[in-house]
């Protein structure tokens, strides 16, 4: 039977989360030309900018209002105008997000009224100029992408009225959430080969896995644009790949511009990639193409060409609560039992989704919500399994335990490229079955079709079953 845990020890050792800041930092990425100012110490934007340049192994730039003892104790209001003004003056970027911090949020900094006096006395600066609360002790980096998409869908998108049969700019806005910029680029396939015209929100695929350019431009290329998100408004739907990143904005773009909205489970795996596809039909009346047909059968192949090695493994799952969402799904597809599912998010209604998952799929899973590393290590020294999936900071517990990580998610530290694979939709899913099988196996000896557990022998010990054979086969011979 199925169960769900909340850690109670207020204290997090080894967590799996980031703060709310990098939210909304990695998603003002995906605006072409868009600038983060980090309204708090220098700190405060230095750990962020660590955290992204060692995955995605791209310059990050990001801005600080450098607070210090002095505007800790008289306001950070001065500090926060010279650097937007600075920013601006330098740099000329298309939009500002200004992310609020654990001190700015403590000392009562009134970001928007700063920058509603900032617009006062810089009338010709016009560009659109965000106030995203991201304070660390509220959440994690999940709410501080959520609050940008959702200050995105309030200020941006051009409010008209529009009754129902309207026309509209035949483009449906997708929102992907926290995700690699090579699973970006797996949905703008899929999406092509349907023939859907989609406006991204946000799309860092390109200015977070770039190229090399000479000379280099001012900003990287890529990104959505801000004239497409103000356009956004007038699209066919909007459909949030993640329920706990995006799922609020597409409630915002469906009150507010009569966009209907559709929040979709992560389209990782077989069945949440048929919802994604059945999706876009229902609304573009597009149907799915025969090049999309034939991934999907590639992949249940893929499925049954692994069934013997994969049946009733078990596995440990940790990360962004969407991901583990799809993953707990995906590794049920595959035969394999989800025996924990743990993510750092504070979401009773995360936990009570996995347990109908759970019932729905038939498997047995401790479903772990606002908790950390520590206590997954606890649950597998208690109840071993055969494989562990998560970002890097799970390679003590592999390490320790002697079983394979799977690196998904962010951050993943201790490999390069990881951000340029994917791990949605058809393809994606194919290639985490190939890698996590792999992965299984590489813990065990196969010697032709017979899987043998590897501990069972010394590391120049014969099989048993080689060892009784070989005086009959010389003999023989």
């Amino acid at each position: 039977m199925s169960i769900i845990s909340k850690q109670e020890r207020l204290v997090a050792i080894n967590p799996t989360r980031s703060c709310a800041p990098i939210g909304a930092m990695l998603s003002t990425f995906g605006v072409h030309g868009a600038l983060t100012i980090n309204h708090g110490s220098q700190g405060c934007a230095t750990y962020p900018r660590h955290q992204m340049a060692r995955h995605f192994r791209e310059p990050i730039e990001v801005a600080t209002s450098s607070l210090t003892e002095k505007t800790t104790v008289y306001g950070g209001k001065e500090n926060l105008l010279a650097a937007i003004k600075n920013v601006y003056e330098r740099f000329k970027p298309t939009m500002i997000t200004i992310c609020s911090t654990c001190l700015s949020e403590t000392i009562g900094d009134d970001v928007p009224a700063i920058i509603e006096e900032f617009q006062k006395h810089y009338p010709d600066v016009a560009i659109p100029i965000l106030s995203v609360r991201t304070p660390s002790y509220i959440g994690t980096h999940i709410t501080g992408f959520d609050n940008f998409l959702t200050e995105v869908a309030n200020q941006l998108p051009i409010r008209q009225p529009k009754k129902k049969d309207a026309p509209t700019n035949g483009k449906v806005n997708l929102i992907p959430g926290w995700v690699n910029p090579g699973d970006i680029r797996e949905l703008r396939a899929m999406l092509a080969e349907m023939d859907v015209e989609a406006t991204l929100i946000t799309d860092f695929s390109e200015t977070l896995d770039g190229g090399y350019y000479h000379p280099r431009p001012r900003f990287p290329r890529g990104g959505t644009t801000v004239e497409e998100l103000r356009d956004s408004s007038n699209a066919m739907a909007t459909i949030a790949l993640q329920q706990n990143i995006g799922g609020t904005a597409a409630g915002v773009y469906k009150r507010r511009h009569n966009v209907p909205a559709h929040v979709l489970p992560m389209p990782v795996g077989l069945a949440n990639t048929d919802t994604f596809i059945e999706t876009l039909t229902a609304i573009t009346g597009k149907p799915m193409p025969i090049s999309l047909e034939l991934e999907r059968a590639r992949l249940l192949d893929a499925i049954v060409d692994t069934h013997m090695f994969n049946t009733g493994k078990r596995a440990a799952v940790y990360g962004d609560p969407d991901m583990v969402y799809g993953l707990v799904r995906l590794l049920a597809e595959m035969g394999i039992q989800p025996a924990f599912a743990l993510t750092a998010h504070d979401s009773k209604k995360w936990a009570e989704d996995m347990l109908a998952l759970a019932n729905e799929i038939g498997v047995e899973v401790e479903i772990m919500y606002r908790s950390d590393l520590h206590e997954l290590h606890k649950r597998i020294r208690a109840a071993p399994v055969d494989i562990v999936l998560g970002h890097s900071k799970g390679k003590f517990i592999s390490d320790a335990e002697e079983v394979p990580l799977v690196r998904v998610g962010f951050p993943i530290e201790d490999r390069v490229g990881y951000h340029r694979r994917t791990i949605v939709g058809y393809r994606g899913a194919i290639s985490l079955v190939d890698e996590i099988t792999n992965a299984i196996l590489s813990n065990k000896m196969v010697v032709s079709s017979t899987v043998m557990e590897r501990t069972m022998m010394g590391p120049t010990s014969i099989p048993l079953e080689i060892e009784e054979l070989s005086p009959r086969v010389a003999a023989a011979g």
